[in-house]
């Protein structure tokens, strides 16, 4: 008799604990329809809410790499060519302005901007796309004054200090261009070594470069509705492979002239980097215009924190 009771609780149970786990099959199926349908509306409403017909001001500062040196097109580098690509996206009101000057450092940036030179801080508070380069200059001459100083720990002493130095300015900047204008994204390019592929053996400048591309990231990310714009490839040209980067190195001679001294690559025929103008082997030509603007409209339109 005990038996059949044993057997017969037992069945209640398992039934039970069917019951339950049939309940959990519906519930979770409920939920993931749900989502499923949550997801869809919010995506079309994402979709929907894009407004190609809105004025988009976009506002560029900086130094070179915002002026446009070294396109053959003159046209004003990435800046025209961001217009232009989201011309193409539908965006038909697209206005820019290109406050780039060749050979600015985050400083003289920042002074611009404090003392509304050609209307500089005027035309930030209307942006609703602000872009900056900076960097370049202030690294450059920071190599420039150091690269003669007797014995590597003073040199790496002095590079610490002036990257420390740096830091504050760039945190000045963007402080001053927040001041401006509290609600437009800010989308900032790092920095790349032109003449890399001349000196893959020096390690001194790509070390140097990607320490001041981190501290311009790290200031970017700890500021709201800021995005650092990544361009080392620009370094690297056509050399992408681990393969291709061991081989220029390989092949690279011995350092014989201060590599800083850009002056001296006038003499070589033609441009070895793809990306980079044969004019003064340093700044982008059109195929690394094209690089840039289109990192930039792909951070645009993956944070799309300005439609």
């Amino acid at each position: 008799m005990d038996c059949y009771i044993t057997f017969f609780y037992g069945v209640i149970i398992m039934k039970k604990i069917l019951k339950f786990i049939l309940l959990l099959i519906v519930v979770f199926g409920i939920a993931g329809v749900s989502y499923q349908v949550y997801s869809n509306v919010r995506h079309k409403t994402k979709i929907t809410n894009v407004n190609k017909n809105k004025k988009v001001s976009i506002v560029a500062l900086g130094d070179s790499l915002t002026q446009g040196v070294g396109d053959p097109k003159k046209a004003g580098g990435y800046v025209s060519r961001t217009k232009q690509t989201l011309n193409k996206k539908g965006y038909k009101h697209v206005t820019t302005v290109n406050y780039g000057i060749a050979g600015q450092r985050s400083d003289q940036i920042d002074k611009r901007i404090q003392n509304n030179v050609k209307g500089l801080s005027s035309s930030l508070k209307k942006a609703n796309i602000i872009v900056l380069t900076v960097g370049g200059n202030d690294l450059l001459q920071s190599l420039q004054s150091n690269a003669l100083v007797d014995g590597k720990a003073k040199f790496n002493s002095r590079m610490k200090q002036a990257s420390i130095t740096y830091q504050a300015k760039v945190n000045r900047l963007m402080n001053d261009i927040r001041k401006e204008n509290k609600k437009a994204p800010i989308y900032v390019f790092g920095i790349y070594n032109p003449i890399y592929v001349y000196f893959a053996n020096v390690d001194v400048i790509n070390q140097y470069v990607k320490k001041y591309n981190q501290i311009t990231s790290g200031v970017v990310l700890r500021n709201k509705k800021a995005h650092f714009v990544d361009i080392t490839p620009l370094s690297y040209g056509q050399y992408k492979s681990k393969a291709q980067k061991e081989k220029l190195v390989e092949s690279s001679d011995e350092v014989t002239f201060n590599p800083l001294d850009i002056l001296k690559l006038d003499d070589t025929k033609g441009e070895l980097n793809n990306y980079i103008s044969p004019d003064d082997h340093f700044h982008p030509n059109d195929k690394g215009y094209n690089y840039m603007t289109d990192r930039l409209v792909s951070q645009l339109f993956r944070f799309n924190d300005w439609n």
